[in-house]
C-alpha cells in the first residue's frame, strides 16, 4: 500500500485553493501554485506566489508504538469497506514535510501565512489532514513555524519565504485480516455435567 505517497498527494490536495488579492490580480485573487519540490533549482523559472512541499523523512513514532493484534480503526486502502480489519503489529510513523511559500511581495507572504494559520490547514492546534485513500482524518502537527525570511533568487529579485515544518501521522501495515462475520449462534443452553 503506498502510504508514504497517499500522505503526500493529501498534504498537497489541503494547501490547495489559496489566492491572494491583488490590484492586478484577476477576480478572486491571484491563485497560489502548490507542488512537491523538484531535484533542481526551479525558483528561477517558477511562477509567484508559490508553497513547495518536500518530504523531508519519515521514521517510527516509538511513543505511539502497541504490539500485537490490534483492530483498526478504518479500512486499509485497496480492502472491502464492509469489513472490519484486524492487523499484526502496525509501525506507527511520523513524516515530516517542510512548506515553503514563496512570494515576490510581503503582503502576498504574510497574507497566505494568515490564511495558512486557519484551522482547515496549518492550524498551531487544530491542524488535521484527510486521507480518503483510507477514509482517515490523521493528525498533523505543526513543528515549526511560520518563519519568515527575505532574500534574492538567483536573478538578484527580491523573493519572501516562509517556512514551516510539519509532521504527519501515519501507519506501516504489514499483515492484515479481514475480521470474519459470525455464521451462527448457539442459543440452546445445556446443565453442567451432562
Amino acid at each position: 500500500m503506498p502510504w508514504i505517497e497517499n500522505e503526500d498527494a493529501a498534504i498537497k490536495a489541503k494547501l490547495q485553493g489559496i489566492s491572494v488579492n491583488d490590484t492586478n490580480a484577476p477576480a478572486g485573487g491571484l491563485p497560489v501554485d502548490v507542488r512537491f519540490r523538484l531535484p533542481e533549482n526551479e525558483l528561477a523559472a517558477a511562477t509567484f506566489p508559490l508553497i513547495l512541499i518536500e518530504r523531508t523523512r519519515a521514521e517510527p513514532d516509538h511513543q505511539a508504538e502497541h504490539r500485537g493484534t490490534v483492530v483498526l480503526g478504518y479500512t486499509p486502502e485497496g480492502q472491502d469497506s464492509a469489513s472490519a480489519y484486524l492487523a499484526t503489529d502496525p509501525i506507527p510513523y511520523l513524516i515530516e514535510y517542510q512548506v515553503t511559500v514563496y512570494a515576490r511581495k510581503q503582503r502576498h507572504a504574510a497574507n497566505i501565512a494568515h490564511t495558512l494559520s486557519g484551522r482547515d490547514y496549518l492550524h498551531p492546534r487544530w491542524a488535521y489532514l484527510e486521507v480518503p485513500e483510507d477514509g482517515t482524518v490523521r493528525r498533523l502537527e505543526v513543528a515549526g513555524g511560520p518563519e519568515f525570511h527575505d532574500g534574492r533568487d538567483a536573478q538578484g529579485k527580491r523573493l519572501w519565504q516562509v517556512d514551516y515544518l510539519i509532521h504527519v501521522s501515519a501507519e506501516l501495515l504489514d499483515e492484515i485480516a479481514a475480521i470474519k462475520p459470525v455464521q451462527t449462534v448457539e442459543l440452546s443452553t445445556h446443565p453442567l455435567g451432562h
